[in-house]
C-alpha cells in the first residue's frame, strides 16, 4: 500500500466510520487515481450506480483534506498569538501603532477562525404597478395564441382583480 493510500486508510479510520465503508473509499481513491471511470469504479468495488462510487470519493477527499486544513489553521492561529504578545504591552499603554497592529492580528485570526457574523446585505425591491403586470399578462397571452393557433383561445384580458373583462 502507498504511503498517501496509507493516510488516507489512517485518516478515514480516525473519522470512527465501519472499516468496511473506510476500506471501500480507500479503494475508491485508489482506483480513481489510477484512471478508472466512475461507471468502472462502482462495478469493482460494489457500488450500485457511479455517483455511489462519486460520492465516496468526495467523503475520502473532504477526510484526507480537512486534517491538513485545521492543522494549518492552527499553526496560523498559534502565529497570530505569538504575534500580539509580541505588541500587547506596547498596544495596552497606548502606542498607536501597536493599536493598529494588534487590531489588524484580531481581525485576521477572526476571519481565519470564521469568527465575524455574515455580512448583511440590502436588496432593493422592484414595484410593480398593475399596468405594467396587465401589460405582461397580455404579452403572455398572445405568445400561447401563436402556439394555440386560435385568437381568443386564452381568454380575454383581466384588470387588477384577475376577472375577465368580456
Amino acid at each position: 500500500m502507498s504511503t498517501i493510500s496509507s493516510q488516507v486508510s489512517e485518516t478515514m479510520a480516525s473519522e470512527n466510520n465501519d472499516p468496511e465503508i473506510v476500506e471501500k473509499e480507500r479503494k475508491v481513491l485508489e482506483l480513481r487515481r489510477a484512471g478508472y471511470t466512475f461507471d468502472d469504479i462502482a462495478r469493482s468495488v460494489g457500488y450500485a450506480s457511479p455517483s455511489g462510487a462519486f460520492y465516496a470519493l468526495s467523503r475520502a477527499l473532504t477526510r484526507t483534506l480537512q486534517q491538513p486544513a485545521d492543522e494549518l489553521r492552527k499553526m496560523e492561529s498559534d502565529r497570530l498569538d505569538r504575534l500580539q504578545m509580541a505588541v500587547w504591552a506596547r498596544a495596552l499603554q497606548g502606542d498607536p501603532k501597536a493599536v493598529d497592529t494588534v487590531l489588524k492580528i484580531m481581525d485576521r485570526r477572526s476571519r481565519l477562525l470564521g469568527l465575524d457574523a455574515p455580512t448583511k446585505m440590502q436588496v432593493e425591491a422592484t414595484n410593480y404597478d398593475g399596468s405594467t403586470i396587465d401589460a405582461e399578462v397580455a404579452k403572455l397571452r398572445l405568445i400561447l395564441e401563436s402556439h394555440s393557433g386560435e385568437p381568443g383561445a386564452v381568454g380575454g384580458t383581466t384588470g387588477e382583480t384577475g376577472a375577465t373583462a368580456d
